[in-house]
């Protein structure tokens, strides 16, 4: 709690405001991102300065706030940044990323009748839009305010948007993450909305797939990629061989996790369809309810999100697509070279983001829990199991040589 008051102290000092055209600018943690760096992995406690044109621009909007209500608003850019600094990747890497929110007031909250700024059909429950009117809003705003305009393939690679909604009932409701394109069709951005952004930042910014399970019994038709590519790597294997798990390097007895009897690493069910999904931690910020088995696999619906952490998996997932947007991983285009340049830099960033002791911390936590003994866990296959014939969708149907 220290900590969180520290931080939350500091960003409302450094907090700016500019007005841009018709639209209001505040800035939070400039200190930290004024003069751009990532943290030098092979050195800890040292620093790399990076280009600005490598900068990660967080642009955060607000829909359904009222005139009277931009002090709100500033509160909540100010503890949205707080909290995004609360989370091991972010607060490690915070000096790659520059945090501004927009201020445009509404006329109305975010409803069904979409007479809100950027008109979000906002439920008591639920937020995401992507219609014309939302997205011709969002990239008006985006016009007005200073940007990294770097792209790949039309898709904005380094800006990403962050909207806070306003309800009927003054709350900001669950939400969802999207990719926005432009009303004229050549610009895409990725968008997070809602409630649980931190959540849907890990979506739209980090590329991360839900690990909760929606639909008892679903079946995934999704193909393990025979290769890691950093474009396109996930938190989800949709293999259960060892060698073609992409985590295999954290699970149970690994140099980096030596417990055996570790929750960490092992396969869990669920990457929104139940059956040939699974994802590496029984709970992580990137997890949910939904049809969630409990951990003992009796009833569903388990809450199973971690608030306050993102798997070792996703986390790095995230340092590792950071590192490459901000230069570090070199400029190679291809995605498996951009992987083994990553692999050969991991026991690096194990060292500078102490994995090894965090993982042990965890795994206090877990074993005083019984995680290791969840019926829900399932143990890699052996490598020398063959795929037999698959039903529809293409997955496949495991079976033993023996």
């Amino acid at each position: 709690m220290k900590y969180r008051l520290a931080v939350w102290f500091v960003c409302f000092a450094l907090t700016v405001v500019s007005p841009v055209f018709a639209h209001e600018v505040i800035s939070v943690g400039n200190a930290n991102w004024e003069q751009p760096w990532m943290p030098d992995l092979r050195q800890p406690g040292r620093q790399i300065p990076i280009p600005i044109d490598k900068r990660i621009d967080i642009v955060i909007l607000g829909d359904g706030y009222l005139a009277a209500e931009r002090a709100d608003f500033q509160r909540d850019v100010v503890d949205w940044y707080n909290r995004f600094l609360e989370y091991e990747p972010w607060q490690r890497m915070r000096g790659a990323f520059r945090v501004r929110g927009v201020w445009t007031p509404s006329e109305e909250r975010a409803t069904l009748n979409q007479r809100s700024h950027y008109k979000q059909p906002a439920t008591p429950d639920y937020a995401g839009d992507s219609g014309l009117q939302s997205r011709r809003a969002i990239f008006e705003a985006l016009a007005a305010i200073d940007h990294n305009p770097a792209r790949r393939d039309g898709l904005l690679t380094h800006t990403v948007v962050v909207m806070l909604i306003r309800n009927e009932r003054r709350e900001n409701p669950s939400g969802v993450a999207r990719t926005i394109v432009s009303p004229d069709r050549s610009t895409a951005l990725r968008a997070g909305f809602g409630s649980y952004t931190h959540h849907e930042f890990g979506h739209s910014y980090g590329g991360l797939w839900d690990e909760y399970i929606r639909g008892p019994g679903s079946v995934s038709t999704r193909q393990q990629p025979e290769a890691v590519c950093l474009h396109s790597v996930t938190n989800i294997s949709y293999a259960s061989e060892h060698s073609r798990i992409p985590w295999r390097h954290l699970m149970p007895g690994s140099e980096i996790n030596p417990d055996t009897e570790s929750a960490i690493g092992l396969l869990w069910p669920g990457g929104v369809d139940e059956l040939g999904a699974w994802h590496s931690e029984p709970r992580c910020l990137m997890n949910g309810t939904h049809d969630n088995w409990d951990l003992s696999k009796t009833w569903r619906g388990e809450y199973l999100r971690d608030r306050d952490r993102f798997c070792f998996w996703c986390e790095e997932i995230l340092v590792a697509r950071t590192m490459q947007k901000t230069g570090l991983l070199g400029e190679a285009d291809c995605g498996e070279q951009l992987w083994k340049t990553w692999e050969a830099m991991r026991p690096h960033y194990q060292k500078s983001f102490k994995v090894a002791e965090r993982i042990k911390q965890v795994n206090a936590v877990n074993a005083r829990e019984r995680l290791h003994e969840s019926r829900l866990a399932e143990r890699p296959r052996p490598d020398h199991v063959v795929l037999t014939s698959a039903p529809a969708g293409n997955v496949p149907i495991i079976a033993n040589e023996n």
